[in-house]
């Protein structure tokens, strides 16, 4: 088998994983706080923007977090929402200021480094992207996506033993069989790579 359809291979077989921990349960506890809470009019105006954003008016959403943001520039949901729909349009040096803003803002906002990690792996800077899905490691040495975006990384960098401890951490937090049979799989492959 040739690199590139091994690479191929992988491609598709780590969106398929991709998808199911799209659908597995993952809501923090601050997820479920916010929803009990009241919203204030910030944040019901934020949602407006984003439903504006996805449907059939993107420029008046985009125009609404732009306000949001010369309001309050503190608001970090607002410049990470911007960010989110600077990749989207492909204005990429735009979303990198967004999301280290977010980041300025709070250096624990997890979903930043991970967003920021599958830009430059959009760039093509698989090295700098390794460095934001590992700074998400160290947010939440449990999320899925972190885990498996630095394992994913890794294994295209060919650092194969690093890219097997990411999925065998991966695995320590899940219980999913068919995520659990997948990254087994994953581990199989590099292990048969570094046997060679």
């Amino acid at each position: 088998m040739s690199k590139k359809t091994g690479l191929i291979l992988l491609i598709i077989a780590s969106l398929g994983l991709l998808v199911l921990f799209l659908f597995m349960p993952q809501q923090p506890a601050s997820v479920r706080e916010k929803a009990e809470k009241p919203m204030d009019a910030d944040s019901l105006k934020l949602m407006k923007a984003i439903e504006l954003v996805n449907g059939p008016n993107p420029m008046e959403g985009i125009t609404i977090l732009r306000e949001i943001v010369s309001k309050d520039d503190a608001n970090i949901d607002a410049h990470y929402w911007l960010g989110v729909f600077s990749v989207k349009s492909g204005q990429y040096d735009k979303a990198i200021e967004r999301f280290n803003k977010v980041i300025d803002i709070n250096p624990e906002y997890l979903a930043a480094y991970i967003d920021m990690g599958g830009l430059y792996m959009e760039l093509d800077s698989a090295e700098k992207a390794l460095t934001y899905f590992k700074e998400g490691v160290a947010i939440d040495s449990t999320n899925n996506y972190a885990l498996l975006f630095a394992a994913q990384t890794e294994e295209k960098l060919e650092r194969y033993e690093e890219a097997k401890k990411s999925y065998e951490q991966l695995l320590r937090h899940n219980t999913d069989t068919i995520v659990v049979n997948r990254v087994k799989e994953f581990i199989n492959n590099i292990e048969t790579k570094l046997n060679r």
